[in-house]
């Protein structure tokens, strides 16, 4: 599509349905079950300031997909692209999420206006944040969780009512949320900061995953109760997601790794780093045991579905790599110092 669609371009990690945009060549939605593209969207517009413009967003089904332009977020029906509706803000919209079921939508501007709008319509304005809106999500339970600009974090119950006001160490890119967890991925302004941990059960900062050095470009909830990180020293780091501690270390290239995941059943760590290579470690020694060219660009996002492992590079594209089972990678690989994988 272009020759920089950016390092992170989604507020949540891939999934089946996945939005690609890149500047002004507009946002192509995938089916990446099907290989299918479901529909070529207006471009996400650019906000001033010092805050991170919205990426797309689709639904957990794949059939609505929200495009922020300008103070309006425009609705889009899947397959096809017929605009179903528009939400409009004061000011200019920097984040759009769907829920994790249905098609309810949060959306928030620069001025810290964050609305609720429902499946049937209704729209619910939730108390104005002094700063403007950084990162917005619901939970699994319905609340809403936001964060600002003055590194405030709200949570909301579903009527709009304040639960809680913290302030966090961090600005925030984008809120990764399992259970009564969430994980902040800060903002890269120059100055890394460590992802924060937060228990919203009790309202309370756990902990900041100190490890990394320089930026951390996501973070995910994996095997249960686990977090995932990967950033630009080139690392996978594994923590324990009720306390923050460090598990285990995955060393990769001496440039960074953008994404971060585990292999369908559990055994394996996959990342991609700057050199398009997808990387693949024991999840208990960390042990490197084989690498894969998979794209010529920075490799930025991972999907894993069942065999199948769907990534996607820094100029756009999407590629499907159909996998071994984890036991045999470790058994051919585990004496050797790695098997480099050329097939596709």
């Amino acid at each position: 599509m272009s020759d920089n669609c950016g390092v992170v371009t989604g507020a949540e990690p891939d999934r089946r349905f996945i939005a690609v945009g890149c500047g002004d060549h507009g946002t192509r939605i995938w089916d990446t079950s099907r290989d299918q593209l479901l529909a070529e969207l207006p471009s996400v517009s650019q906000v001033a300031g010092d805050f991170i413009s919205a990426f797309p967003a689709v639904s957990s089904a794949g059939d609505r997909a929200a495009i922020a332009r300008g103070n309006v977020v425009e609705v889009y029906e899947l397959p096809g692209k017929r605009l179903l509706h528009a939400i409009t803000h004061t000011a200019p919209v920097n984040v759009v999420a769907f829920a994790r079921t249905g098609r309810d939508i949060v959306s928030g501007a620069v001025d810290g206006s964050l609305l609720v709008t429902r499946d049937n319509g209704a729209q619910l304005a939730l108390p104005r944040s002094s700063g403007g809106i950084d990162a917005a999500g619901f939970l699994v339970d319905g609340r809403v969780v936001a964060s600002d600009a003055q590194r405030r974090l709200r949570v909301y119950d579903p009527a709009g009512a304040v639960l809680a006001d913290l302030e966090i160490p961090v600005r925030v890119m984008s809120l990764r949320s399992e259970g009564a967890r969430l994980v902040a991925i800060p903002i890269y302004t120059g100055n890394a900061a460590p992802p924060v941990l937060l228990d919203l059960a009790r309202y309370r900062v756990i902990a900041q995953l100190e490890g990394h050095v320089g930026r951390v470009f996501s973070a995910r909830w994996v095997a249960g109760n686990q977090v995932i990180t990967a950033g630009g020293d080139g690392t996978a780091r594994l923590w324990d997601g009720s306390t923050g501690q460090l598990r285990q270390v995955y060393r990769g290239s001496s440039r960074f790794l953008a994404d971060a995941t585990l292999s369908a059943d559990g055994l394996l760590v996959v990342a991609g780093d700057a050199d398009g290579v997808l990387r693949f470690w024991d999840l208990g020694s960390g042990r490197l045991l084989w690498t894969l060219q998979a794209h010529k660009s920075h490799l930025i996002g991972i999907h894993v579905e069942n065999d199948a492992i769907v990534t996607r590079g820094f100029d756009g594209e999407l590629s499907r790599w159909t996998l071994p089972k984890s036991e045999q990678v470790i058994q051919a690989c585990g004496g050797q110092q790695r098997c480099v994988i050329i097939r596709k």
